[in-house]
Protein backbone atom coordinates (compact mmCIF):
# COMPACT_ATOMS: atom_id res chain seq x y z
CA UNK A 1 0.00 0.00 0.00
CA UNK A 2 1.29 3.61 -0.80
CA UNK A 3 0.96 5.94 1.93
CA UNK A 4 1.53 4.20 5.04
CA UNK A 5 3.07 7.10 6.64
CA UNK A 6 0.15 9.80 5.76
CA UNK A 7 -2.25 6.76 6.72
CA UNK A 8 -1.17 7.03 10.82
CA UNK A 9 -2.92 10.89 11.36
CA UNK A 10 -4.83 11.35 8.11
CA UNK A 11 -8.22 12.64 8.78
CA UNK A 12 -10.33 11.18 5.31
CA UNK A 13 -9.91 10.43 1.90
CA UNK A 14 -10.68 11.81 -0.97
CA UNK A 15 -14.03 10.95 -3.09
CA UNK A 16 -14.45 14.01 -5.47
CA UNK A 17 -12.13 16.73 -6.38
CA UNK A 18 -11.30 19.61 -8.55
CA UNK A 19 -8.87 21.88 -9.17
CA UNK A 20 -10.67 24.27 -6.75
CA UNK A 21 -11.79 21.74 -3.84
CA UNK A 22 -12.09 18.71 -2.45
CA UNK A 23 -14.53 16.17 -0.51
CA UNK A 24 -13.36 13.66 1.71
CA UNK A 25 -14.90 10.90 3.99
CA UNK A 26 -13.48 10.58 7.39
CA UNK A 27 -12.46 6.91 8.50
CA UNK A 28 -14.51 7.62 11.46
CA UNK A 29 -16.92 10.64 13.32
CA UNK A 30 -13.84 11.05 16.13
CA UNK A 31 -11.20 11.68 13.31
CA UNK A 32 -13.05 14.64 11.71
CA UNK A 33 -11.50 18.38 11.22
CA UNK A 34 -12.89 21.17 12.47
CA UNK A 35 -14.20 23.99 10.37
CA UNK A 36 -11.81 26.48 9.23
CA UNK A 37 -9.09 24.11 10.14
CA UNK A 38 -6.45 23.73 7.64
CA UNK A 39 -5.62 20.11 5.56
CA UNK A 40 -3.31 18.44 3.28
CA UNK A 41 -3.55 16.31 0.60
CA UNK A 42 -0.32 14.37 -0.82
CA UNK A 43 -0.18 14.55 -5.37
CA UNK A 44 2.85 12.60 -4.65
CA UNK A 45 5.23 14.53 -5.67
CA UNK A 46 3.57 17.99 -4.50
CA UNK A 47 0.77 18.61 -1.93
CA UNK A 48 -2.24 21.29 -1.74
CA UNK A 49 -3.77 23.06 1.34
CA UNK A 50 -6.93 23.53 2.29
CA UNK A 51 -9.84 24.74 4.53
CA UNK A 52 -12.12 22.66 5.95
CA UNK A 53 -15.27 24.53 4.73
CA UNK A 54 -17.96 21.98 5.44
CA UNK A 55 -18.58 19.01 7.95
CA UNK A 56 -21.42 16.77 7.00
CA UNK A 57 -22.80 13.57 7.95
CA UNK A 58 -26.05 11.32 6.57
CA UNK A 59 -26.56 8.21 4.88
CA UNK A 60 -24.30 6.68 2.39
CA UNK A 61 -27.43 5.75 0.23
CA UNK A 62 -28.47 9.49 -1.11
CA UNK A 63 -32.12 8.23 -1.41
CA UNK A 64 -32.38 6.71 2.42
CA UNK A 65 -32.41 9.45 5.06
CA UNK A 66 -31.64 8.40 8.77
CA UNK A 67 -34.71 7.68 11.05
CA UNK A 68 -34.86 8.48 14.71
CA UNK A 69 -35.18 5.78 16.64
CA UNK A 70 -34.95 7.46 20.75
CA UNK A 71 -31.95 5.74 22.16
CA UNK A 72 -28.80 6.63 22.97
CA UNK A 73 -25.67 6.57 20.34
CA UNK A 74 -23.95 3.84 22.52
CA UNK A 75 -27.39 1.73 22.75
CA UNK A 76 -28.43 2.24 19.27
CA UNK A 77 -25.16 1.00 17.34
CA UNK A 78 -25.50 -2.01 20.42
CA UNK A 79 -28.72 -2.71 18.94
CA UNK A 80 -27.97 -1.77 15.19
CA UNK A 81 -24.44 -2.82 14.23
CA UNK A 82 -25.21 -2.27 10.63
CA UNK A 83 -25.66 1.02 10.99
CA UNK A 84 -22.19 2.01 11.36
CA UNK A 85 -21.56 0.73 7.82
CA UNK A 86 -24.40 2.98 6.67
CA UNK A 87 -23.41 6.25 7.79
CA UNK A 88 -20.95 8.66 6.91
CA UNK A 89 -18.99 11.87 7.72
CA UNK A 90 -17.23 13.71 5.11
CA UNK A 91 -15.82 17.37 5.00
CA UNK A 92 -15.51 19.72 1.96
CA UNK A 93 -12.62 21.71 1.59
CA UNK A 94 -11.32 24.78 -0.35
CA UNK A 95 -8.05 24.31 -1.38
CA UNK A 96 -5.88 27.53 -1.07
CA UNK A 97 -2.19 26.64 -1.50
CA UNK A 98 0.33 24.28 -3.72
CA UNK A 99 3.77 23.14 -3.69
CA UNK A 100 5.34 21.28 -6.84
CA UNK A 101 7.73 19.11 -4.75
CA UNK A 102 9.17 19.15 -1.23
CA UNK A 103 9.21 23.04 -0.84
CA UNK A 104 7.04 25.17 0.93
CA UNK A 105 3.32 25.81 -0.25
CA UNK A 106 2.62 28.80 -1.83
CA UNK A 107 -0.65 30.71 -2.16
CA UNK A 108 -1.70 28.95 -5.51
CA UNK A 109 -3.97 26.86 -6.71
CA UNK A 110 -2.97 23.18 -7.83
CA UNK A 111 -2.45 22.92 -11.67
CA UNK A 112 -5.13 19.34 -11.63
CA UNK A 113 -7.40 18.27 -8.89
CA UNK A 114 -6.31 15.96 -6.49
CA UNK A 115 -6.84 12.22 -7.26
CA UNK A 116 -9.33 9.90 -5.81
CA UNK A 117 -8.49 8.13 -2.79
CA UNK A 118 -5.28 9.94 -1.12
CA UNK A 119 -5.39 10.75 1.83
CA UNK A 120 -5.93 14.00 3.44
CA UNK A 121 -4.35 14.77 6.51
CA UNK A 122 -3.83 17.90 9.16
CA UNK A 123 -1.63 20.69 7.76
CA UNK A 124 2.07 21.09 8.75
CA UNK A 125 1.89 24.33 10.81
CA UNK A 126 4.74 25.54 8.44
CA UNK A 127 2.69 24.66 5.21
CA UNK A 128 -0.46 27.29 7.03
CA UNK A 129 2.05 29.78 7.86
CA UNK A 130 3.36 30.08 4.66
CA UNK A 131 0.04 29.82 2.41
CA UNK A 132 -1.56 32.39 4.78
CA UNK A 133 1.45 34.80 4.59
CA UNK A 134 -0.43 37.90 3.76
CA UNK A 135 -3.88 38.30 2.79
CA UNK A 136 -4.38 36.56 -0.48
CA UNK A 137 -5.77 33.24 0.76
CA UNK A 138 -8.78 34.73 2.00
CA UNK A 139 -9.36 36.48 -1.49
CA UNK A 140 -9.78 32.51 -2.42
CA UNK A 141 -12.12 32.07 0.41
CA UNK A 142 -14.10 34.85 -0.45
CA UNK A 143 -14.26 33.90 -4.24
CA UNK A 144 -15.77 30.50 -3.24
CA UNK A 145 -18.54 32.15 -0.95
CA UNK A 146 -17.53 31.08 2.73
CA UNK A 147 -19.67 31.88 5.20
CA UNK A 148 -17.99 34.49 7.61
CA UNK A 149 -18.18 32.04 10.16
CA UNK A 150 -15.68 29.98 8.14
CA UNK A 151 -13.24 33.24 7.29
CA UNK A 152 -13.14 33.97 11.25
CA UNK A 153 -12.41 30.00 11.66
CA UNK A 154 -9.87 30.01 9.25
CA UNK A 155 -8.13 32.75 10.14
CA UNK A 156 -7.98 31.36 13.96
CA UNK A 157 -6.32 28.59 12.82
CA UNK A 158 -4.04 30.30 11.17
CA UNK A 159 -2.97 32.37 14.02
CA UNK A 160 -3.10 29.50 16.02
CA UNK A 161 0.08 28.54 14.50
CA UNK A 162 1.53 31.88 14.95
CA UNK A 163 1.48 32.03 19.04
CA UNK A 164 4.36 34.34 19.78
CA UNK A 165 3.71 36.50 16.67
CA UNK A 166 2.08 39.64 17.88
CA UNK A 167 1.59 41.50 14.72
CA UNK A 168 -0.48 38.50 12.95
CA UNK A 169 -3.35 39.56 14.09
CA UNK A 170 -3.21 42.90 13.23
CA UNK A 171 -2.37 42.08 9.47
CA UNK A 172 -5.15 39.36 9.66
CA UNK A 173 -7.24 42.77 10.47
CA UNK A 174 -6.03 44.66 8.01
CA UNK A 175 -6.39 41.91 5.38
CA UNK A 176 -9.91 41.36 6.14
CA UNK A 177 -10.68 45.08 5.88
CA UNK A 178 -9.13 45.23 2.31
CA UNK A 179 -11.50 42.39 1.42
CA UNK A 180 -15.34 43.65 3.20
CA UNK A 181 -14.22 47.36 2.17
CA UNK A 182 -16.76 49.86 2.96
CA UNK A 183 -18.74 46.91 4.86
CA UNK A 184 -17.85 48.10 8.39
CA UNK A 185 -20.74 46.38 10.16
CA UNK A 186 -19.29 42.85 8.51
CA UNK A 187 -15.55 43.56 9.11
CA UNK A 188 -16.70 44.13 12.85
CA UNK A 189 -18.37 41.11 12.92
CA UNK A 190 -15.44 39.26 11.40
CA UNK A 191 -13.26 40.49 13.91
CA UNK A 192 -15.31 40.20 16.76
CA UNK A 193 -15.55 36.46 15.41
CA UNK A 194 -11.89 36.18 15.11
CA UNK A 195 -10.78 37.09 18.55
CA UNK A 196 -13.27 34.72 19.94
Amino acid sequence: MLYTAAMADYVGEVVLSSTTRLTAQCPDDDATPALGSFVTVDYGPGRAVAVVAEVRSGSLDPGRRPVAFGLSEEELFRQQPQLRELLSTEFEAILVGWSEGDGPARQLLPPRPPRLHRFVSPAEPDDVRTVTEGGDWLRTLLAAEASDDLLAAAVRASLATRPDDHTARLHAGRALARLVGDDYERLQVLLRRVAQ
